[in-house]
């Protein structure tokens, strides 16, 4: 049995949560909280947290490309689904990408180690803080693997891993939650936009 594809609305709900949090996120003390949260000396827990920042080069293209080289060895499978599917993948995440750096040229916010001595820079972060480039592939990634595989085996790992991804930036000092939350904004937008305005009667599974 096909699984369920997600409906827009599911989406939207999604971004209209996105949305409330930035409002609320932007009014909250957001350096006091990295600085009260980080702890340069559990070393555990920083490694913990690198390894989900530096992970995002390798599995939000990585697991795409890995499923489009099994599609290709899989003689019963649609391969220009497949190439299509991954085109998706690739397009939300370079068009999600292109929107982050631009917004982090036009604002040239800050970095939170920047501004506050209490916050100890614990990861690679050059340029501007908003928003989270990191957490835009990353989220991009997640949202479109989602809607091409709309079940819970898939949706409870990518989330998972985004998730972590965004986190590991707050943690390690280098983005603020509001850059997080735009990062996750952005991200799920141009994955969604992609998929339901332009790639869902080729790619769809359902």
């Amino acid at each position: 049995m096909n699984p369920h594809p997600i409906k827009p609305t599911s989406i939207g709900l999604w971004l209209a949560a996105l949305v409330i949090g930035l409002v609320a996120v932007y009014h909250l003390p957001q350096l006091d909280f990295i600085a009260w949260w980080q702890d340069p000396e559990a070393t555990g827990t920083v490694q913990f947290f690198q390894f989900f920042s530096d992970s995002v080069n390798y599995f939000s293209m990585g697991i795409p490309l890995a499923i489009a080289v099994v599609a290709e060895f899989n003689k019963s499978s649609d391969k220009k689904k497949s190439r299509l599917s991954l085109l998706y993948v690739l397009l939300s995440i370079a068009i999600a990408g292109l929107i982050s750096y631009v917004m982090k040229r036009t604002f040239s916010e800050p970095r939170p180690y920047e501004v506050d001595t209490r916050i100890v820079q614990l990861s690679v972060g050059g340029g501007y803080s908003l928003p989270s480039g990191h957490t835009t592939e990353a989220f991009s990634s997640a949202i479109a693997l989602i809607l091409l595989f709309p079940r819970w085996t898939v949706a409870i790992p990518m989330l998972l891993w985004a998730s972590l991804v965004a986190t590991s930036r707050i943690y390690l000092g280098v983005h603020y939650p509001f850059d997080i939350l735009m990062g996750m904004l952005i991200g799920s937008s141009v994955a969604g936009g992609f998929y339901f305005f332009l790639f869902r009667k080729y790619v769809s599974r359902s």
